[in-house]
């Protein structure tokens, strides 16, 4: 009866409604049914859990972990510490091809041009002619520079070269000349011409000079180094008329 009378067949004729079967989820971690929000995801690879009912349970995308402050920190420090690194090696490359070098003395002859011995005492000219190169790039501006003769341990004699400027990779030769006042030093007793005398014709008088020559150069025309360099010779004079026997420096 219900499908012959008239509400049957409005039943029958009326259209069925369907419901849309839902998406198939992404593979990926989901909720436990009846966990809550709180609950812990539980990881799967293919489909959700099996006692999951129909329809799925929500899909939730799996969070990403906050970039941590560290890995940028590190990065700073790395490229920090490769800068400092670059900057030390051109820093050493730099002083090593214009490291400052201490002028080069050579001496090339030593002589008395005057003597005179009397009394257990000596006096002299002492004059000294030697050469100082410059090696290094920038010019060398010596100052203070001086040359000192010395007997027996003390100073009898010294005397200060003037300032100047030498070029670089230049030599300059420098003749010193200056009085020595008369100081005591053993002298051989006078010669007797009618004997030989050889032991006192043979006796030697050592004196020491020292040269030194202080200066500055400029490094990369921003820094100023000073340089300093001596030269100790010492010479063989005759105490009978001075002649100068040999030195060696």
């Amino acid at each position: 009866q219900l499908y012959g009378s008239p509400e049957g067949r409005a039943a029958r004729e009326a259209p069925v409604a369907t419901v849309a079967r839902p998406p198939e989820p992404r593979p990926g971690p989901y909720y436990v049914p009846g966990g809550g929000a709180a609950a812990a995801p539980v990881a799967t690879t293919d489909r959700p859990p099996e006692t999951s009912p129909w329809p799925y349970p929500y899909y939730y995308e799996p969070e990403r972990p906050p970039r941590r402050r560290t890995s940028a920190l590190a990065s700073c420090l790395m490229a920090a510490a490769f800068l400092l690194f670059a900057a030390g090696g051109a820093a050493t490359a730099l002083f090593l091809l214009f490291r400052p070098q201490p002028p080069e003395i050579a001496v090339a002859a030593v002589r008395l041009p005057s003597f005179a011995a009397a009394n257990g005492t000596v006096a002299f000219t002492f004059e000294q002619v030697a050469s100082v190169r410059n090696p290094n790039r920038a010019p060398l501006a010596h100052f203070d520079s001086s040359l000192r003769v010395a007997y027996a341990g003390g100073e009898i004699g010294s005397i200060y070269i003037p300032a100047g400027l030498i070029d670089s990779g230049s030599t300059k030769h420098w003749s010193t000349t200056f009085a020595v006042p008369a100081f005591p030093a053993a002298t051989p007793p006078p010669l007797d011409t009618t004997a030989q005398q050889p032991a006192a014709a043979a006796a030697m008088m050592e004196v020491d000079s020292l040269l030194v020559v202080k200066g500055k150069v400029m490094v990369l025309r921003v820094l100023t180094h000073r340089v300093q360099a001596s030269k100790v010779c010492r010479v063989g004079v005759s105490p009978i008329d001075g002649r100068v026997l040999g030195f060696r420096c």
